[in-house]
Protein backbone atom coordinates (compact mmCIF):
# COMPACT_ATOMS: atom_id res chain seq x y z
CA UNK A 1 0.00 0.00 0.00
CA UNK A 2 3.09 2.41 1.03
CA UNK A 3 4.77 1.63 -2.17
CA UNK A 4 1.53 2.11 -4.59
CA UNK A 5 0.68 5.31 -2.53
CA UNK A 6 4.51 6.45 -3.58
CA UNK A 7 4.03 5.27 -7.52
CA UNK A 8 0.95 7.31 -7.30
CA UNK A 9 2.42 10.67 -6.05
CA UNK A 10 5.13 10.26 -8.51
CA UNK A 11 2.75 9.51 -11.39
CA UNK A 12 0.56 12.41 -10.62
CA UNK A 13 3.26 14.41 -9.51
CA UNK A 14 3.20 16.83 -12.17
CA UNK A 15 -0.89 17.67 -12.46
CA UNK A 16 -0.72 17.99 -8.49
CA UNK A 17 2.03 20.72 -9.02
CA UNK A 18 0.04 22.29 -11.99
CA UNK A 19 -2.62 22.65 -9.64
CA UNK A 20 -0.71 24.30 -6.87
CA UNK A 21 0.73 26.64 -9.24
CA UNK A 22 -2.33 27.83 -10.18
CA UNK A 23 -3.56 28.12 -6.47
CA UNK A 24 -0.28 30.27 -5.90
CA UNK A 25 -1.40 32.14 -8.53
CA UNK A 26 -4.89 32.77 -7.44
CA UNK A 27 -3.23 33.80 -3.94
CA UNK A 28 -1.06 36.14 -5.80
CA UNK A 29 -3.52 38.39 -7.14
CA UNK A 30 -6.41 38.14 -4.22
CA UNK A 31 -3.16 39.52 -2.18
CA UNK A 32 -2.10 42.18 -4.53
CA UNK A 33 -5.61 43.51 -4.48
CA UNK A 34 -5.91 43.32 -1.24
CA UNK A 35 -2.91 45.23 -0.54
CA UNK A 36 -3.61 47.52 -3.28
CA UNK A 37 -6.44 48.37 -1.71
CA UNK A 38 -4.96 49.22 1.45
CA UNK A 39 -2.59 51.45 -0.07
CA UNK A 40 -5.10 53.12 -1.28
CA UNK A 41 -6.29 53.35 2.26
CA UNK A 42 -3.07 54.85 3.41
CA UNK A 43 -3.01 57.29 0.62
CA UNK A 44 -6.15 58.97 1.95
CA UNK A 45 -5.39 58.93 5.43
CA UNK A 46 -2.09 60.28 5.07
CA UNK A 47 -2.85 63.14 3.84
CA UNK A 48 -5.35 63.87 6.47
CA UNK A 49 -3.12 63.18 9.28
CA UNK A 50 -0.59 65.37 7.74
CA UNK A 51 -3.27 68.04 7.36
CA UNK A 52 -4.77 67.79 10.86
CA UNK A 53 -0.72 67.41 12.51
CA UNK A 54 0.45 70.56 10.68
CA UNK A 55 -2.42 72.08 11.86
CA UNK A 56 -1.63 71.16 15.63
CA UNK A 57 1.67 72.11 15.17
CA UNK A 58 0.59 75.55 14.00
CA UNK A 59 -1.08 76.06 17.23
CA UNK A 60 2.04 74.45 19.04
CA UNK A 61 3.90 77.86 17.53
CA UNK A 62 5.56 75.60 14.63
CA UNK A 63 3.75 77.18 12.13
CA UNK A 64 6.89 77.13 9.22
CA UNK A 65 6.96 73.09 10.11
CA UNK A 66 5.81 70.89 7.20
CA UNK A 67 4.88 67.01 7.84
CA UNK A 68 4.03 64.92 5.70
CA UNK A 69 3.14 61.03 5.46
CA UNK A 70 5.64 59.38 2.67
CA UNK A 71 4.34 56.23 1.41
CA UNK A 72 6.87 54.31 -0.89
CA UNK A 73 6.63 50.24 -1.82
CA UNK A 74 8.61 48.06 -0.42
CA UNK A 75 11.07 46.14 -2.05
CA UNK A 76 13.32 43.02 -1.92
CA UNK A 77 16.00 42.17 -4.11
CA UNK A 78 14.29 44.16 -6.95
CA UNK A 79 11.03 42.74 -6.59
CA UNK A 80 7.70 44.05 -5.04
CA UNK A 81 7.54 42.50 -1.32
CA UNK A 82 4.56 41.20 0.41
CA UNK A 83 4.00 41.25 4.09
CA UNK A 84 1.17 40.87 6.24
CA UNK A 85 0.53 44.61 6.69
CA UNK A 86 0.70 44.93 2.87
CA UNK A 87 3.48 45.95 0.43
CA UNK A 88 3.96 49.95 1.91
CA UNK A 89 6.62 51.25 3.40
CA UNK A 90 6.08 54.26 5.69
CA UNK A 91 7.83 57.40 6.66
CA UNK A 92 7.38 60.63 8.59
CA UNK A 93 9.12 62.99 7.21
CA UNK A 94 9.20 66.67 7.98
CA UNK A 95 10.63 69.81 7.04
CA UNK A 96 11.80 72.04 10.07
CA UNK A 97 12.98 75.44 7.80
CA UNK A 98 11.82 76.93 4.39
CA UNK A 99 13.36 75.67 1.65
CA UNK A 100 14.80 72.38 3.18
CA UNK A 101 14.01 68.82 1.31
CA UNK A 102 11.95 66.36 3.68
CA UNK A 103 14.12 64.30 5.65
CA UNK A 104 12.85 61.76 8.34
CA UNK A 105 11.61 63.00 11.57
CA UNK A 106 14.07 60.70 13.36
CA UNK A 107 16.96 62.82 11.20
CA UNK A 108 16.01 66.18 11.86
CA UNK A 109 13.84 67.52 14.59
CA UNK A 110 15.34 69.09 17.55
CA UNK A 111 14.37 67.97 20.99
CA UNK A 112 11.92 70.87 21.14
CA UNK A 113 10.53 70.16 17.95
CA UNK A 114 10.64 66.49 18.23
CA UNK A 115 8.45 66.99 21.65
CA UNK A 116 5.56 69.21 20.02
CA UNK A 117 5.30 66.21 16.97
CA UNK A 118 5.09 64.22 19.21
CA UNK A 119 2.28 65.58 20.67
CA UNK A 120 0.78 66.25 17.35
CA UNK A 121 1.06 62.62 16.56
CA UNK A 122 -0.56 61.57 19.87
CA UNK A 123 -3.32 63.83 19.62
CA UNK A 124 -4.58 62.62 16.10
CA UNK A 125 -4.12 58.98 17.25
CA UNK A 126 -5.92 59.10 20.50
CA UNK A 127 -9.12 60.95 18.18
CA UNK A 128 -9.08 57.88 16.11
CA UNK A 129 -7.93 54.66 17.97
CA UNK A 130 -10.09 55.65 20.77
CA UNK A 131 -6.60 55.10 23.44
CA UNK A 132 -7.64 55.20 27.03
CA UNK A 133 -4.71 56.43 28.56
CA UNK A 134 -1.76 58.66 27.32
CA UNK A 135 1.77 59.19 28.96
CA UNK A 136 4.19 61.58 27.71
CA UNK A 137 7.66 61.97 29.82
CA UNK A 138 8.69 65.62 29.58
CA UNK A 139 7.03 66.88 26.42
CA UNK A 140 8.19 70.23 26.91
CA UNK A 141 11.87 69.69 26.54
CA UNK A 142 13.14 72.86 24.96
CA UNK A 143 10.54 74.85 24.94
CA UNK A 144 10.06 78.32 26.13
CA UNK A 145 7.26 79.74 28.17
CA UNK A 146 4.30 80.68 25.77
CA UNK A 147 4.79 77.40 23.98
CA UNK A 148 4.73 75.31 27.10
CA UNK A 149 1.26 77.29 27.69
CA UNK A 150 0.39 75.98 24.58
CA UNK A 151 1.18 72.38 25.12
CA UNK A 152 -0.26 72.13 28.44
CA UNK A 153 -3.58 73.99 26.65
CA UNK A 154 -3.27 71.06 23.69
CA UNK A 155 -2.68 67.97 26.41
CA UNK A 156 -5.98 69.60 28.52
CA UNK A 157 -7.74 69.34 25.03
CA UNK A 158 -6.48 66.10 24.71
CA UNK A 159 -7.52 64.93 28.45
CA UNK A 160 -11.38 65.22 26.77
CA UNK A 161 -11.14 61.46 25.62
CA UNK A 162 -8.72 60.02 27.35
CA UNK A 163 -6.88 59.81 30.70
CA UNK A 164 -2.97 62.23 30.07
CA UNK A 165 -0.49 61.48 32.53
CA UNK A 166 2.68 63.61 32.16
CA UNK A 167 5.86 64.62 33.74
CA UNK A 168 6.74 68.15 33.64
CA UNK A 169 8.94 70.68 34.33
CA UNK A 170 7.21 73.01 33.22
CA UNK A 171 4.85 75.39 35.46
CA UNK A 172 2.89 76.46 32.44
CA UNK A 173 2.35 72.63 31.43
CA UNK A 174 1.67 71.51 35.27
CA UNK A 175 -0.88 74.78 36.00
CA UNK A 176 -3.45 72.74 33.61
CA UNK A 177 -3.63 69.43 34.93
CA UNK A 178 -7.16 68.37 36.74
CA UNK A 179 -5.04 66.91 38.99
CA UNK A 180 -1.17 67.35 40.64
CA UNK A 181 0.85 65.10 41.83
CA UNK A 182 4.06 65.65 43.65
CA UNK A 183 7.26 62.82 42.67
CA UNK A 184 9.64 63.31 45.64
CA UNK A 185 12.69 60.74 46.98
CA UNK A 186 12.92 60.14 50.15
CA UNK A 187 15.55 58.32 52.43
CA UNK A 188 13.53 55.44 54.69
CA UNK A 189 15.94 53.04 56.60
CA UNK A 190 18.85 53.90 54.33
CA UNK A 191 17.20 53.25 51.04
CA UNK A 192 15.90 55.91 48.91
CA UNK A 193 12.17 55.89 47.80
CA UNK A 194 10.01 57.50 45.16
CA UNK A 195 6.86 58.60 46.90
CA UNK A 196 3.75 60.65 45.38
CA UNK A 197 1.12 62.66 46.63
CA UNK A 198 -1.49 64.47 45.34
CA UNK A 199 -1.28 68.49 46.22
CA UNK A 200 -4.35 70.40 47.42
CA UNK A 201 -5.18 74.30 45.87
CA UNK A 202 -2.34 75.77 48.08
CA UNK A 203 0.07 73.41 48.04
CA UNK A 204 -0.20 73.45 44.32
CA UNK A 205 0.47 77.24 44.59
CA UNK A 206 3.73 76.63 46.78
CA UNK A 207 5.04 73.76 44.09
CA UNK A 208 3.75 75.43 41.01
CA UNK A 209 6.13 78.98 42.56
CA UNK A 210 8.61 76.74 43.37
CA UNK A 211 9.49 75.34 39.77
CA UNK A 212 9.00 79.81 38.24
CA UNK A 213 11.26 80.50 41.23
CA UNK A 214 15.05 80.27 41.92
CA UNK A 215 17.13 79.40 45.13
CA UNK A 216 14.58 81.06 47.20
CA UNK A 217 10.83 81.70 46.14
CA UNK A 218 9.63 84.97 46.33
CA UNK A 219 5.90 86.91 46.58
CA UNK A 220 6.58 87.34 43.02
CA UNK A 221 6.64 84.23 42.08
CA UNK A 222 3.53 82.82 44.33
CA UNK A 223 1.42 85.43 42.33
CA UNK A 224 2.44 84.12 39.29
CA UNK A 225 1.66 80.59 40.34
CA UNK A 226 -2.05 81.87 41.48
CA UNK A 227 -2.67 83.58 37.73
CA UNK A 228 -1.73 80.36 36.20
CA UNK A 229 -4.13 78.77 37.89
CA UNK A 230 -6.38 81.30 37.93
CA UNK A 231 -6.77 81.79 34.08
CA UNK A 232 -7.45 78.18 33.22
Amino acid sequence: ENAAKKLSDIEQGESRLEALEGEYRQLVRAGKEAADALSAHRRSAAVRLGDEVMETLRFLDMPKVRFYVEIRPMRENGKEKFTSLGVDDVDFTVVTNPGDAPQSLSKTASGGEMSRIMLALKCAQAKRAGVGTVIFDEIDTGVSGGTAERIGIKLRELSGGAQVICVTHSAQVAAHAHQHLLIEKKEVDGRAESCVRLLDKEQRVAELARIIGGIEVTEHQYTAARELLKNI
